[in-house]
Protein backbone atom coordinates (compact mmCIF):
# COMPACT_ATOMS: atom_id res chain seq x y z
CA UNK A 1 0.00 0.00 0.00
CA UNK A 2 2.78 2.45 0.84
CA UNK A 3 5.48 0.87 -1.33
CA UNK A 4 6.43 1.56 -4.91
CA UNK A 5 8.68 -1.48 -5.23
CA UNK A 6 8.07 -5.16 -4.51
CA UNK A 7 9.29 -6.14 -1.07
CA UNK A 8 12.05 -8.74 -0.90
CA UNK A 9 11.59 -11.95 1.09
CA UNK A 10 8.16 -12.71 -0.33
CA UNK A 11 8.61 -15.75 -2.54
CA UNK A 12 6.29 -15.39 -5.52
CA UNK A 13 4.91 -18.29 -7.50
CA UNK A 14 3.22 -16.13 -10.11
CA UNK A 15 3.61 -12.65 -11.51
CA UNK A 16 1.24 -9.72 -11.10
CA UNK A 17 0.61 -6.86 -13.47
CA UNK A 18 -0.89 -3.79 -11.83
CA UNK A 19 -1.91 -0.36 -12.98
CA UNK A 20 -2.14 2.26 -10.25
CA UNK A 21 -3.93 5.53 -10.89
CA UNK A 22 -2.82 8.41 -8.73
CA UNK A 23 -5.57 10.02 -6.64
CA UNK A 24 -7.76 12.30 -8.73
CA UNK A 25 -10.65 14.61 -7.96
CA UNK A 26 -13.82 12.49 -7.61
CA UNK A 27 -15.43 14.16 -10.65
CA UNK A 28 -12.51 12.92 -12.77
CA UNK A 29 -12.39 9.36 -11.41
CA UNK A 30 -14.56 7.87 -14.15
CA UNK A 31 -12.40 9.52 -16.82
CA UNK A 32 -9.19 8.37 -15.09
CA UNK A 33 -10.40 4.76 -15.14
CA UNK A 34 -11.35 5.08 -18.82
CA UNK A 35 -7.96 6.59 -19.66
CA UNK A 36 -6.14 3.74 -17.89
CA UNK A 37 -8.22 1.11 -19.69
CA UNK A 38 -7.78 2.94 -23.01
CA UNK A 39 -3.98 2.92 -22.62
CA UNK A 40 -3.94 -0.68 -21.40
CA UNK A 41 -5.99 -1.79 -24.41
CA UNK A 42 -3.57 0.04 -26.72
CA UNK A 43 -0.68 -1.81 -25.08
CA UNK A 44 -2.44 -5.17 -25.44
CA UNK A 45 -3.38 -4.47 -29.08
CA UNK A 46 -0.15 -2.85 -30.29
CA UNK A 47 2.55 -3.90 -27.83
CA UNK A 48 5.43 -1.60 -27.01
CA UNK A 49 7.07 0.59 -29.60
CA UNK A 50 10.83 0.34 -30.13
CA UNK A 51 11.32 3.72 -28.42
CA UNK A 52 9.16 2.78 -25.40
CA UNK A 53 10.97 -0.55 -25.09
CA UNK A 54 14.43 1.03 -25.14
CA UNK A 55 13.45 3.78 -22.70
CA UNK A 56 11.91 1.28 -20.30
CA UNK A 57 14.84 -1.11 -20.48
CA UNK A 58 17.30 1.72 -19.83
CA UNK A 59 15.23 2.95 -16.88
CA UNK A 60 14.96 -0.53 -15.32
CA UNK A 61 18.68 -1.20 -15.77
CA UNK A 62 19.42 1.84 -13.62
CA UNK A 63 16.44 1.51 -11.27
CA UNK A 64 17.65 -1.84 -9.99
CA UNK A 65 20.06 0.11 -7.78
CA UNK A 66 17.18 2.02 -6.19
CA UNK A 67 15.83 -1.34 -5.06
CA UNK A 68 19.14 -2.03 -3.31
CA UNK A 69 19.57 1.23 -1.39
CA UNK A 70 19.61 -0.15 2.14
CA UNK A 71 21.47 -3.00 3.77
CA UNK A 72 18.09 -4.65 4.53
CA UNK A 73 17.11 -4.47 0.85
CA UNK A 74 20.43 -5.92 -0.29
CA UNK A 75 20.17 -8.77 2.20
CA UNK A 76 16.56 -9.41 1.20
CA UNK A 77 17.46 -9.66 -2.48
CA UNK A 78 20.39 -11.99 -1.70
CA UNK A 79 17.93 -14.31 0.04
CA UNK A 80 15.46 -13.97 -2.84
CA UNK A 81 18.20 -14.78 -5.35
CA UNK A 82 18.97 -17.98 -3.48
CA UNK A 83 15.28 -18.87 -3.27
CA UNK A 84 14.83 -18.42 -7.04
CA UNK A 85 18.17 -20.05 -7.87
CA UNK A 86 19.59 -17.04 -9.70
CA UNK A 87 22.82 -15.11 -9.32
CA UNK A 88 23.14 -11.76 -7.57
CA UNK A 89 19.90 -9.86 -8.17
CA UNK A 90 21.34 -6.67 -9.67
CA UNK A 91 23.71 -8.57 -11.96
CA UNK A 92 21.02 -11.08 -12.99
CA UNK A 93 18.50 -8.36 -13.79
CA UNK A 94 20.91 -6.17 -15.75
CA UNK A 95 22.25 -9.13 -17.78
CA UNK A 96 18.77 -10.36 -18.67
CA UNK A 97 17.51 -6.87 -19.51
CA UNK A 98 20.47 -6.45 -21.87
CA UNK A 99 19.52 -9.68 -23.70
CA UNK A 100 15.78 -8.96 -23.78
CA UNK A 101 14.27 -8.10 -27.17
CA UNK A 102 11.27 -6.05 -28.16
CA UNK A 103 9.78 -9.11 -29.82
CA UNK A 104 10.04 -11.14 -26.59
CA UNK A 105 8.28 -8.40 -24.63
CA UNK A 106 5.50 -8.02 -27.17
CA UNK A 107 5.02 -11.81 -27.28
CA UNK A 108 4.71 -11.83 -23.49
CA UNK A 109 2.17 -8.98 -23.66
CA UNK A 110 0.09 -10.93 -26.20
CA UNK A 111 0.37 -14.13 -24.17
CA UNK A 112 -0.35 -12.77 -20.69
CA UNK A 113 -2.32 -9.52 -20.84
CA UNK A 114 -6.02 -9.53 -21.64
CA UNK A 115 -8.53 -6.74 -21.23
CA UNK A 116 -11.36 -9.17 -20.53
CA UNK A 117 -9.67 -10.62 -17.43
CA UNK A 118 -9.11 -7.47 -15.43
CA UNK A 119 -10.12 -6.85 -11.86
CA UNK A 120 -10.54 -3.23 -10.86
CA UNK A 121 -10.59 -1.80 -7.36
CA UNK A 122 -11.61 1.82 -6.85
CA UNK A 123 -11.58 3.80 -3.63
CA UNK A 124 -13.90 6.78 -3.96
CA UNK A 125 -16.54 8.89 -2.36
CA UNK A 126 -20.06 8.48 -3.68
CA UNK A 127 -19.44 4.96 -4.94
CA UNK A 128 -23.11 4.44 -5.91
CA UNK A 129 -22.96 7.35 -8.38
CA UNK A 130 -19.73 6.04 -9.93
CA UNK A 131 -21.20 2.54 -10.11
CA UNK A 132 -24.24 3.89 -11.96
CA UNK A 133 -22.06 5.86 -14.39
CA UNK A 134 -19.93 2.77 -15.08
CA UNK A 135 -22.75 0.30 -15.67
CA UNK A 136 -24.72 2.77 -17.81
CA UNK A 137 -21.56 3.68 -19.74
CA UNK A 138 -22.20 7.40 -19.28
CA UNK A 139 -19.64 9.59 -21.09
CA UNK A 140 -17.09 11.07 -18.70
CA UNK A 141 -15.43 14.21 -20.06
CA UNK A 142 -12.55 15.55 -17.98
CA UNK A 143 -12.34 19.11 -16.71
CA UNK A 144 -8.91 20.73 -16.57
CA UNK A 145 -7.83 23.70 -14.46
CA UNK A 146 -5.60 25.02 -17.23
CA UNK A 147 -5.63 25.03 -21.05
CA UNK A 148 -4.40 21.87 -22.82
CA UNK A 149 -3.13 21.35 -26.39
CA UNK A 150 -5.78 20.41 -28.94
CA UNK A 151 -4.21 16.98 -29.51
CA UNK A 152 -4.79 16.11 -25.84
CA UNK A 153 -8.35 17.45 -25.96
CA UNK A 154 -9.05 15.40 -29.10
CA UNK A 155 -7.80 12.18 -27.50
CA UNK A 156 -9.70 13.02 -24.31
CA UNK A 157 -12.93 13.26 -26.34
CA UNK A 158 -12.35 9.68 -27.54
CA UNK A 159 -11.47 8.47 -24.04
CA UNK A 160 -14.55 10.15 -22.53
CA UNK A 161 -16.73 7.77 -24.58
CA UNK A 162 -14.44 4.73 -24.44
CA UNK A 163 -16.66 1.77 -23.49
CA UNK A 164 -16.15 -0.03 -20.22
CA UNK A 165 -18.01 -3.33 -20.67
CA UNK A 166 -19.21 -3.98 -17.13
CA UNK A 167 -22.48 -5.47 -15.98
CA UNK A 168 -24.30 -4.36 -12.82
CA UNK A 169 -23.73 -7.72 -11.14
CA UNK A 170 -19.97 -7.33 -11.66
CA UNK A 171 -19.76 -4.17 -9.54
CA UNK A 172 -19.73 -4.56 -5.77
CA UNK A 173 -19.56 -1.67 -3.34
CA UNK A 174 -17.82 -2.54 -0.09
CA UNK A 175 -18.32 -0.04 2.75
CA UNK A 176 -15.04 1.22 4.15
CA UNK A 177 -15.67 -0.30 7.58
CA UNK A 178 -15.88 -3.76 5.96
CA UNK A 179 -12.87 -3.54 3.65
CA UNK A 180 -10.42 -5.40 5.90
CA UNK A 181 -12.82 -7.99 7.33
Amino acid sequence: MFQFEPAPNLGRQQQIFQIWIRPVEPQNGHFALRAALFEYDKLVRNGLSRAAFETTREFLSKYVYVLLQTQDDRLGYVLDSRYYGIGPFDQYLREHLAKLTLDQVNQAIRRHLRSDRMQVVIVTKDAPALREALVSNTPSPIKYNSPKPQAILDEDAVIAKYPIPVKPEQVTIVPVDQVFE
